[in-house]
């Protein structure tokens, strides 16, 4: 067989390129063609000259004979002004040869078993140098153990000789050979039994990284498990791709620190955010705004900051484009009231059934004052947006009532009827990301003492609004 492999690629070879260049080749053979000879017939039949006048016309058109492709012939013999007669022509037909088509579609199959004939050749040759090989070092495996045992038993036959030469002389006693050979074999097996511990030791080891790494992916595995239960992979095919990411959104709020973030969330309870400059307020109301719109469909409504135009492209750039109404922009202390007294005007046609909305108010704490409603901010974020589905989170320095608006007889309503998160920071004024939350209660109504939170690092508006943009929040790293 390996021996006919080569001469088979070879002819395959010559065969394929005889086809493609030789025998494929599309030549004037190849098409149906007519020959066409023209002889007019005299118009002098009834004289007695006819016979000399049809002659003469022979003579002069009917001696040669033109070639042209049928197809031709047959399309334009019949577009003259005047069409001759068939009698005046003379035509023959000879079938076109079409075999070149086969030849040129022969030509890839003949180089594709020229192809495998070398190939199977190639491995048949790289089979056989292999085993030579393997045939070779097994040789030498066998050529060395033997010489080795046989310097060995000869080593040992000549030492035994010459022990007992010395015995014989008297320059060794039997003892002394009994307890050399003793040694040796006591020698042999403390080796014996040191290599049977390493051994031992070596699969112990082994024993030892496979339990590591399967105690690591038992923890991975349940991790993972814990983070996306939702994702069930008979379920998941139906649920949409934006429903994954607010479920395991979702499940990792309810997963953070006993779920405070997810109550934050999903409930219109008004939010007061307060702590000193630099302890990221604003960022945490826009990534609790965010949070809000995504998972409850709730409208970001409005937002009241004199510092708007500062903001606007901080803490505020992933709310703008949800194209909020902005009041008190440029430090226009009037226009916080309008957006007072839209938030006044809306809640009279709104109630509870109507769709979620946010309102934030920024800078309460020097807006005593500073406007006709200003006290009047608290008592309404208090008293009305639950009844009308209104989430409103509040931002300030301090939680004193002069703080928060100058509202006054407000303190336990504030107490009781608000979260109030207190965000702490470095001695530099850098955030800590962690603060106290006040405002929870127990399945009895009761407050709960002030509850230490901290804020997961995935808690960023940019990164809440690329989750939903394309690039989803990891939440196991």
């Amino acid at each position: 067989m390996k021996k006919i492999l080569p001469s088979i690629a070879a002819l395959g070879v010559v065969g394929s390129l005889a086809s493609a260049f030789y025998l494929g080749q599309i030549n004037e053979f190849s098409f149906d063609q007519v020959t066409v000879k023209f002889c007019p017939q005299t118009a002098n039949k009834n004289f007695s000259y006819a016979q000399k006048s049809q002659a003469k016309l022979d003579l002069k058109y009917c001696r040669y004979r033109r070639r042209l492709l049928k197809e031709v012939w047959e399309s334009e013999q019949y577009k003259a002004a005047i069409p001759l007669s068939k009698q005046t022509f003379s035509i023959q037909e000879f079938k076109g040869d079409n075999s070149g088509g086969v030849w040129l579609l022969l030509a890839p199959v003949l180089a594709g078993s020229a192809y495998l004939s070398w190939a199977n050749k190639c491995q048949i040759d790289y089979d056989e140098k292999f085993q030579q090989l393997e045939d070779l070092k097994s040789y030498f495996k066998l050529t060395t153990v033997s010489a080795k045992n046989e310097r060995d038993f000869k080593s040992t036959a000549i030492n035994q000789s010459w022990d007992t030469q010395r015995v014989k002389t008297g320059q060794m006693s039997i003892d002394a050979v009994q307890d050399r050979l003793s040694k040796q074999a006591e020698i042999q097996d403390r080796s014996h039994t040191s290599t049977v511990k390493q051994f031992d030791f070596n699969d112990s080891q082994i024993d030892k990284n496979i339990a590591e790494n399967q105690l690591v992916a038992a923890e991975a595995i349940k991790k993972l498990e814990k983070l996306n239960k939702f994702v069930d992979t008979k379920v998941a095919d139906q649920v949409p791709a934006n429903e994954q990411l607010k479920n395991s959104l979702i499940y990792a709020l309810e997963n953070h620190e006993d779920g405070w973030l997810w109550y934050l969330v999903e409930s219109f309870t008004a939010i007061i955010i307060h702590g000193k400059a630099g302890s990221y307020k604003s960022y945490t109301a826009a990534a609790i705004a965010l949070l809000k719109h995504y998972l409850i469909d709730a409208k970001v409504e409005s937002i009241c900051d004199i510092d708007f135009d500062q903001n606007k492209n901080d803490s505020w750039k992933f709310l703008v484009p949800l194209e909020p109404s902005i009041y008190g922009q440029g430090i226009d202390w009037e226009s916080y009231d309008e957006g007072f007294i839209a938030a006044i005007d809306r809640s009279k046609i709104r109630t509870l059934k109507d769709k979620p909305i946010v309102s934030i108010w920024d800078e309460l704490t020097n807006a005593k004052g500073k406007f006709d409603n200003a006290q009047n901010v608290v008592p309404f974020v208090i008293a009305t947006p639950r009844k009308r589905n209104e989430h409103c989170i509040l931002i300030s320095h301090n939680l004193t009532q002069d703080c928060l608006g100058g509202c006054t007889g407000m303190s336990e309503p504030i107490k009781t009827q608000t979260y109030r998160l207190n965000l702490k920071t470095t001695p530099q004024g850098k955030p800590l990301f962690k603060g106290i939350l006040e405002g929870l209660v127990d399945n009895d109504g009761n407050e709960l003492e002030e509850h230490k939170i901290s804020l997961p690092g995935w808690l960023r508006p940019e990164i809440i609004y690329s989750h939903f943009n394309g690039k989803p929040i990891k939440f196991d790293e």
